[in-house]
């Protein structure tokens, strides 16, 4: 009889850490996924983007899935909440460029570059213009974000595309947590809270 209570008391005691273990993970995942919303003391939300920003220069043709444009557009309207009557936030895209070794005008800046390689150098500048004159207030920010990416040997279009793919997503979410932080602080002026 005892055996049996003691074999209980341990199926028990198992049966809750696991329960517990989970429950953290599942907390875990959430807070790390979480985005902190931002809300502004704004009306309006206007996105525009410097004429010819998109700049891709490269001797082959890559198959990017990545789209700027519409990932900066999904993260500010999931994440920019606007609370104000009045002012208006602009997110304008300065540059996105992608080239490679191989354009003549941009060899120098490949020149560590042997023979039988390739390199992409990727550039993405974005400013965000907050405003209200009513108030006569103005803010902005401005986040840049470089990457490259080197292959060495014969790769093909797919394998380059997908590594560069994958290199801009980090480079997209690199310039979000920017923007996120640079708001935080340079906007003052319009921040509010969910309650106002």
């Amino acid at each position: 009889m005892f055996k049996i209570i003691n074999n209980l008391t341990k199926y028990y005691l198992i049966k809750k850490s696991v329960i517990f273990l989970l429950l953290f993970f599942i907390f875990s995942i959430k807070n790390l996924y979480s985005v902190e919303k931002i809300y502004l003391d704004l009306a309006n939300i206007k996105f525009v983007n410097e004429i010819n920003y998109k700049n891709h220069e490269t001797s082959s043709q890559l198959l990017i899935k990545t789209n700027l444009d519409k990932e900066i557009k999904e993260w500010a309207n999931n994440n920019i909440i606007l609370k104000g009557k009045n002012g208006l936030i602009t997110i304008k895209i300065l540059d996105e460029s992608i080239i490679d070794n191989f354009v003549e005008k941009h060899r120098r800046k490949f020149s560590f570059l042997p023979r039988d390689g390739i390199a992409y150098k990727i550039n993405f500048k974005l400013k965000v213009i907050a405003e209200n004159k009513k108030n006569n207030s103005r803010a902005e920010v401005l986040s840049i974000v470089k990457g490259e990416k080197t292959f060495l040997g014969s790769f093909s279009i797919n394998d380059r595309s997908n590594a560069i793919d994958e290199l801009m997503n980090n480079m997209i979410n690199r310039l979000k947590n920017n923007l996120e932080k640079s708001m935080s602080k340079e906007f003052k002026d319009f921040l509010t809270n969910k309650y106002n």
